[in-house]
């Protein structure tokens, strides 16, 4: 599929910043001075039979390209291809109802691809946005590609999702309990 290099705004890094509301940290207390806090991220799933299952950060992949800690370039596909569009729709974690719910700003936010060694592409950030456009009848479909191995550090196999949680922590605070759940869709 034919694709152009394209810029990299101000308004794509702001974009990439804007936590998404199901993505924000809540923060409770529970009794006296102790404090939950909990988080949802976004994780994306990837699985093929060369490499096997890895689990990506998504949100953590967008803050270090935000912040220039990874280096990423812009492309945009003048016309998406009804194939790809059936590929992703099928095989990219799509869950058709959510698609009437993506409007406005949402609808120009890139995807984010990663380049695997063996030259293949997975987009695991955009996969609603493009099908959605295309329901709309936009074909154009602009996106940030960024090499696999600079994902790294927010990747992990099934059941190492903790090693993604790290954080650093308010001085004097200590962590009682963690718990991860990967919700599968």
């Amino acid at each position: 599929m034919y694709c152009e290099e394209d810029k990299f705004t101000d308004a794509d890094r702001a974009a990439l910043r804007d936590i998404q509301h199901r993505e924000k940290a809540q923060t409770r207390t529970v009794h006296g001075d102790i404090a939950m806090t909990y988080e949802r991220r976004e994780i994306f799933t990837f699985h093929a039979d060369e490499v096997g299952t890895f689990r990506f950060d998504v949100r953590g992949i967008k803050e270090a390209i935000a912040d220039d800690r990874i280096p990423a370039r812009m492309y945009k596909i003048p016309e998406v291809k009804e194939d790809y569009h059936q590929h992703i729709l099928h095989n990219g974690g799509v869950e058709p109802e959510r698609l009437p719910r993506i409007t406005g700003a949402d609808l120009e936010r890139p995807g984010l691809l990663v380049a695997w060694p063996n030259g293949y592409q997975t987009m695991i950030d955009g996969n609603h946005r493009l099908c959605r456009r295309m329901q709309l009848g936009t074909k154009s479909f602009r996106f940030l590609l960024v090499d696999v191995l600079h994902c790294v550090p927010w990747m992990c196999r099934p059941g190492d999702e903790e090693k993604l949680f790290k954080s650093d922590r308010p001085e004097g605070s200590e962590v009682l309990h963690t718990e991860i759940k990967v919700v599968e869709t």
